[in-house]
């Protein structure tokens, strides 16, 4: 991570977006010394602080400043601090498959409940290893400079569907509760077995999760040290890992198989439940950084959700779902095991390309913003394009979609360039009804587009299409953990 570099201008990361329509100020600006200020730099504080942000605490904590990073796996936290609001994460029916870094550290669920007015930060971007924040039951909380990591392991246990461990880096409204005005910024976040950030909570009798801004984040891969040392792992223990072993058998190597499983796979489903949930959901996402995201940019079920500014470049994705399909489709039996040929797949091993998706009656709105290296940026439907419920509304305005040449229809290149590996790629941009527009959405009959909590009644900044790649990735990127220095205060505030 790159050091901490001031900007000359502050007023770039104030807040934005539904999150300031909720006012969302978190723990406020209190000094250092206030008994409400809690600095936490191990387990045993920050066990203590989480559980004294109750509204009914003698000096609750408003502001819980992180000094280190912190590994708070349930059995890296010590048995004293398995207590109150931190749980466990780890079932106990699941199998302990392989000796990796998840086995050893378990995974801790941390319950943020029953809380009025709260901050979460840290001054160094320092990192959360192996736990996952669930918010529920509270209001007006922000999240700023904070790295999530090491909460993924090899998934033998659904044959690589990743459908057992419910392992997310953030969860608001799991569990019910209401949860309004959520404000994560300058967050980043790696490789989760399930997803980055899930929104849930607008079914339950009581509210749901609204009034959310993520701005300023990214999604990239996980520490290449990390997953070597897990497949390593797994190298030498491949009688106990069949998939793994398969897949060795059928001519991967390891490497290989790290480079098809690198990348992650979901960030963020908006609305838990299949045709159940209302439209109260209310998220925004700007200047947002997904480095060879796969899927769910994000996914909504019913609801608003608003872009703008998001630099998806999942262009190396595209080139190692190239190379994997290749290799597939020159083995029948591969073919057949690995994509399903004749109803037959017997693993899960692929790469998904697919962006911002509305379903279910939700409506999404993306504006200056670019897909790069993504199949489908938008889709409409992904359960039954057949069912006119399952289908969402989704437009955008402006934004750039970068293909292979060899996969964009030649009418809609506008430009083509070479990259360093001596690959051609075309791109197009403009809004998705345009003429020539490869964005989509064509999964199902579209459905007339409402915003169902009012048109966004708030200012959106946005910089231009062709500055977000030097804005929000790369070594000046301003986007992520530990990329801008500040001071409590400015931390603090949402307005500077």
């Amino acid at each position: 991570m790159a050091n901490p570099v001031a900007s000359s201008s502050l007023a770039l990361f104030n807040l934005e977006g539904y999150a300031q329509t909720a006012n969302v100020t978190g723990g406020g600006v209190i000094a250092e010394t206030s008994a409400n200020y809690c600095k936490v730099g191990n387990a045993n504080q920050f066990t203590a602080a989480i559980n004294n942000i109750k509204t009914t605490a003698k000096t609750p904590c408003k502001v819980i400043e992180i000094t280190a990073d912190l590994n708070l796996g349930w059995n890296e936290i010590g048995t004293a601090n398995q207590t109150g609001n931190m749980s466990s994460n780890n079932p106990s029916t699941l199998p302990a498959t392989t000796l990796t870094t998840m086995r050893a550290a378990g995974t801790s669920l941390i319950n943020i409940q029953s809380f009025s007015g709260l901050t979460i930060f840290s001054k160094n971007g320092a990192t959360i290893r192996h736990a996952e924040f669930n918010i529920k039951n509270g209001s007006n909380i922000i999240l700023r400079n904070l790295k999530f990591a090491e909460m993924w392991e090899w998934d033998e246990g659904t044959k690589g569907n990743y459908d057992k461990n419910d392992w997310d880096f953030i969860t608001t409204g799991d569990g019910g509760g209401v949860v309004n005005g959520v404000w994560i910024d300058h967050c980043t976040f790696t490789k989760a077995y399930d997803g980055i950030t899930d929104i849930k909570g607008a079914s339950s009798a009581t509210g749901g999760s609204t009034g959310v801004t993520i701005s300023w984040s990214e999604i990239v891969p996980e520490d290449p040290a990390f997953m070597r040392h897990e497949f390593d792992a797994i190298e030498a223990d491949r009688a106990n890992n069949p998939m793994y072993d398969y897949l060795r058998k059928a001519g991967f190597s390891e490497a290989d198989i790290i480079r098809v499983a690198t990348p992650q796979k979901k960030n963020s489903l908006v609305g838990a439940l299949d045709l159940k949930e209302s439209s109260v959901y209310t998220v925004t996402l700007h200047h947002d950084y997904f480095k060879n995201l796969q899927d769910r940019m994000p996914r909504l079920r019913s609801g608003d959700v608003h872009i703008y500014n998001l630099y998806a470049d999942s262009s190396d994705n595209l080139l190692t779902k190239q190379w994997r399909d290749n290799i597939v489709s020159l083995d029948p039996q591969l073919s057949k095991d690995l994509d399903g040929k004749g109803g037959t797949q017997k693993y899960h091993f692929e790469i998904i390309s697919n962006g911002s998706i509305s379903t279910e009656g939700g409506s999404m709105e993306i504006a200056k913003s670019a897909y790069l290296g993504v199949l489908t940026p938008l889709r409409n439907n992904q359960s039954d394009p057949s069912n006119p419920a399952y289908t969402g509304a989704i437009r955008a305005f402006d934004v750039r979609h970068d293909l292979l040449a060899s996969q964009m229809p030649f009418a809609s290149q506008q430009s083509t360039y070479t990259d360093t590996l001596g690959n051609v790629w075309a791109t197009w941009e403009g809004n998705s009804h345009g003429a020539g527009s490869t964005l989509g959405p064509l999964q199902a009959p579209e459905i007339p587009f409402v915003w169902h909590n009012g048109t966004p009644a708030y200012t959106a900044h946005m910089h231009e299409v062709s500055q977000l790649k030097d804005l929000l990735s790369g070594p000046n990127s301003k986007v992520g953990a530990g990329r801008i220095a500040m001071t409590s205060a400015q931390w603090l505030s949402p307005t500077n």
